[in-house]
């Protein structure tokens, strides 16, 4: 990826046999500098449409600030609100020191944790840099049911988790007919997702390797994301069938 690249998905939900839209969710990558070094500034905002908030409003913003020479987070910020139930989160990460600082650590605007360090790994990622990250991995020599592995900081911890190779596939989108890649990544059990290899993600088998659909059961329901738009790819788009 590049800076200038934006990705924008439409979500679906599904419950009690009816799909109907349920919302949006944007990534864009820029180029900023971070204590005087220059870094790609991820930014990712999901949200319900109206008209779905009465059954559970989204409102969220995900940031990272990555080091494009090692694809290590440097700066993570999470500002949540799910169905009422607000996070607040800013970690800062140090790797020469293999330490997470958490600068504070907020759920449903109380503080949980401030001005705390944890150990971390040279392979530890946060939510949004993990999904750049895995964007970068060569899957060329992978073979079925190959995995990745990631360490995760989440909540103030350490989770490790993994990606597992599915193989490839040709499917059918709104833009035409694409060569992707499949994975299921392991999810961490919680109020909306299941946990365990329930997702499954197809990305483009080209060098952009872009997220294209994903699908997943829910705790309650189920949910497809598809992408909608996109630019600023750093190559191009090989993996459409023409």
């Amino acid at each position: 990826f590049q800076a200038g690249e934006s990705a924008n998905y439409t979500i679906y939900y599904n419950w009690t046999a009816v799909w109907m839209s349920a919302g949006k969710a944007t990534f864009n990558v820029q180029s900023e500098t971070l204590n005087n070094k220059p870094v790609y500034h991820i930014v990712s905002e999901g949200k319900t449409q109206r008209t779905f908030d009465w059954f559970y409003k989204v409102r969220d913003r995900y940031e990272t600030y990555l080091d494009p020479a090692t694809m290590k987070p440097l700066k993570f910020v999470r500002d949540v609100n799910e169905g009422g139930f607000t996070i607040n989160h800013l970690y800062g990460f140090d790797h020469a020191k293999k330490e997470a600082l958490i600068y504070y650590h907020k759920k449903k605007g109380k503080l949980q944790i401030q001005n705390k360090t944890v150990p971390i790994s040279n392979c530890t990622q946060d939510l949004l840099s993990a999904v750049y990250a895995a964007r970068c991995i060569d899957y060329s020599k992978m073979k079925v049911g190959d995995v990745f592995n990631v360490e995760l900081f989440l909540d103030g911890a350490i989770y490790p988790v993994y990606a597992r190779y599915l193989g490839k596939e040709v499917i059918k989108t709104d833009f035409g007919k694409f060569r992707c890649v499949k994975f299921a990544p392991s999810l961490l059990e919680g109020d909306v997702f299941k946990g365990g290899e329930h997702m499954t993600v197809w990305v483009t088998d080209d060098a952009n390797r872009l997220t294209l659909y994903i699908e997943s059961p829910l705790t309650v329901g189920y949910v497809k994301v598809y992408l909608s738009d996109y630019s600023g790819l750093r190559n191009p788009m090989s993996a459409k069938v023409n």
